[in-house]
């Protein structure tokens, strides 16, 4: 586990290079690898058998190609292209390098923005966030196990690129969506939207929305957190939690997705290493499904239930209340 930075950093420089690429469209010896991504020849054969015996190529009569996973995951022409999630780990390699100094000062390592202030940060941010669901497929496994079919309302409260409110809208046409996020998040996920969601765009309003500034839009049937109380500290999520109730009409639906933790906060094992990544990017962390439950009971929210996505692939759950008639 130490060195696991080493297999880390392996993928997200030859993802950067280009080298997954480059292998999609044809096999190459070292040389001709090296000149196709415009790197030296030595390294480049060095970066390519590190990634053979990662089994993220295959190397046959001194050809490299690309293997079943790297051909799935690392190619941005495949529909379960993970590389978005990557790169954006990659972007943060400083950030982890300042863990020290974080758990020293309990503060993060960088500006907590939630990466709005370049446009390059904010397109890295929300990619990720759309390349980690696709990829492992959440949504799909999300959409299969809700019952959304009450509600002609459906916001993606702080939704980044809409993944999730895609597949609701495509598995209940008669609903209208809504993502309610802030301004430079909303520019990206017109882009990304156009390229992946023509068929329900029709349907979805861009909504800027600052969820600690004032009350939120209302009333509206269902509203869906996904990976949104972590990044924020307690009293802010207590806050937005009762805002949500009162933006629900009654008999509304509050779905949140996160790593819910269990009481001592240790499990699952995920939910606490990614705890350390919230420390050094936000003000936040994971919580336990005692804390969910309170903040929504004190919300007055009703019939508060758990449902556990599978692990593997899935890390996280989802918590549902519902606003009495």
């Amino acid at each position: 586990m130490a060195g696991g930075h080493a297999e880390a950093r392996t993928i997200q420089v030859a993802l950067k290079l280009g080298l997954f690429e480059a292998l999609g469209k044809a096999d190459h010896d070292a040389a001709s690898l090296a000149a196709a991504l415009r790197c030296e020849p030595r390294a480049t054969m060095l970066l390519a058998n590190a990634l053979v015996a990662l089994e993220l190529l295959e190397k046959r009569a001194g050809r490299f190609c690309l293997s079943d996973a790297s051909r799935r995951y690392l190619v941005e022409a495949s529909s379960g292209y993970l590389g978005g999630m990557i790169l954006f780990d990659g972007a943060l390699w400083d950030v982890w390098g300042r863990l020290e100094e974080s758990i020293r000062s309990g503060s993060p390592a960088r500006l907590p923005d939630m990466f709005q202030n370049r446009r390059e940060d904010t397109a890295r941010f929300i990619g990720a966030m759309d390349s980690l669901v696709r990829a492992r497929g959440d949504a799909e496994w999300t959409t299969a196990h809700l019952d959304l079919g009450f509600a002609r309302t459906i916001v993606d409260l702080g939704g980044g690129p809409g993944t999730y409110l895609v597949e609701f809208l495509r598995r209940w046409p008669d609903a209208r969506g809504s993502i309610w996020d802030l301004k430079a998040t909303l520019e990206v996920a017109r882009d990304i939207l156009a390229r992946h969601a023509s068929d329900v765009l029709a349907r979805i309003d861009l909504r800027e929305v600052d969820y600690n500034l004032g009350e939120l839009p209302g009333p509206v049937d269902v509203i869906f957190l996904s990976n949104i109380i972590h990044s924020e500290n307690e009293t802010t999520n207590v806050a937005l939690i009762s805002k949500c109730f009162r933006a629900l009409s009654p008999g509304g639906l509050i779905i949140l997705k996160d790593h819910i933790m269990n009481e001592a906060l240790t499990e699952p094992a995920a939910g606490a290493v990614f705890a350390l990544f919230m420390l050094l990017t936000t003000k936040g962390r994971d919580y336990s499904l005692g804390e969910v439950k309170a903040w929504l009971e004190a919300a007055r929210f009703a019939d508060i239930q758990l449902i556990a996505l599978p692990s593997p692939p899935f890390t996280s759950s989802l918590v549902l209340g519902r606003r009495p008639r």
